[in-house]
């Protein structure tokens, strides 16, 4: 079978090539074979692939998450059958046409969801539900008022955009922070009654402070990472906590020791590598919400475009530089 692997670390876009490997092997007890239809490129599976390969290994498949057809099923599974459409996280090696994984990784895609659609349904929306466990939690302990609004910022991304889905059906107040006017334009067209900062535009911590209502809040959420956070953190209460999940801006981060130890403010991170040693319960119940999700929001999990393994390339090109989709190898 073909698959997308790399024999050295470095920049994905140079280094990883598509071979022919060995047959996925039968499932084990406990496990089942997917046929692949669509993976997506995730950019945190182009930074893997700068990693240095395991010790001793010669070669690295890559590939974490995907939506394919239960091929085969292994002893003591009871939950899948051959036949059943399924999306698999984690799915390592899920570059390739046939991957053997846990049964417990995978979850059966309801007819509504497209394979394209649940090939992107698990990643991005189990870490928005990490996120706003890690919120909840630190706005019961602060004892935030319920009209306390959330700050979102890099709320026009894919977990972005979850994350403020979620907080409005948890009726929380959501304002949206965004770097620029098109990624505004993409808030409003989702969430229009939900107030926009675009940091682009002079003034905007103005504008913010006014959103705020003059106060502080206990917990902000942000991806931008680098000199935004130094800038964001004035808005967080003496004592409150920057939930981190991602790192848009790929540099250092700008802060004041000062002010970290004057106002005693947390940094609370939130990884999706984390989350697969959370309990085997949770994680089962963050895959069904994700599917859940995609069926009542579809519009939220876009696709820019799928590329057959012959365009692998194109579709790393279009993984760094789009900002309007997902892009998805289409295996089978």
């Amino acid at each position: 079978m073909r698959s997308v692997v790399q024999s050295e670390a470095g920049d994905a876009a140079t280094v990883v090539r598509v071979e022919d490997v060995p047959e996925a092997p039968a499932p084990g007890v406990g496990e089942v074979q997917v046929s692949v239809s669509f993976s997506p490129v995730h950019r945190g599976d182009l930074v893997g692939a700068s990693r240095p390969l395991p010790g001793g290994a010669s070669m690295r498949a890559l590939g974490t998450e995907a939506a394919g057809v239960v091929t085969a099923v292994g002893e003591s599974v009871s939950t899948l059958s051959v036949g059943d459409r399924v999306a698999v996280f984690p799915a390592m090696r899920a570059w390739s046409e046939r991957v053997t994984v846990p049964a417990d990784a995978a979850v059966i895609v309801p007819e509504a969801v497209s394979d394209e659609t649940a090939s992107i349904a698990l990643v991005n929306s189990v870490t928005s539900r990490d996120v706003l466990r890690a919120i909840d939690e630190l706005r019961r302990a602060a004892a935030a008022p319920e009209d306390a609004p959330l700050v979102v910022s890099a709320a026009a991304s894919a977990v972005g955009k979850l994350i403020v889905r979620q907080a409005i059906d948890r009726g929380w107040s959501v304002i949206a922070v965004v770097r620029s006017q098109r990624s505004a334009t993409t808030v409003r067209t989702h969430f229009p009654d939900v107030p926009v900062v675009v940091t682009q535009d002079d003034g905007w911590q103005t504008e913010l402070a006014c959103l705020i209502g003059g106060r502080a809040v206990p917990v902000i959420t942000d991806a931008h990472g680098g000199p935004f956070v130094q800038e964001i953190l004035p808005f967080l209460s003496d004592a409150g906590t920057l939930v981190v999940w991602g790192d848009l801006a790929a540099e250092p981060w700008t802060l004041s020791t000062l002010d970290l130890l004057m106002r005693e403010l947390n940094v609370r991170a939130v990884s999706i590598s984390r989350w697969m040693h959370r309990p085997k319960a949770i994680r089962a119940a963050d895959r069904e919400a994700a599917l859940e999700l995609a069926v009542r929001h579809p519009e939220l999990l876009t696709v820019h475009g799928t590329y057959p393994l012959e365009e692998l390339w194109d579709a790393i090109d279009a993984a760094t530089t789009n900002g309007s989709g997902s892009a998805l190898l289409k295996l089978s």
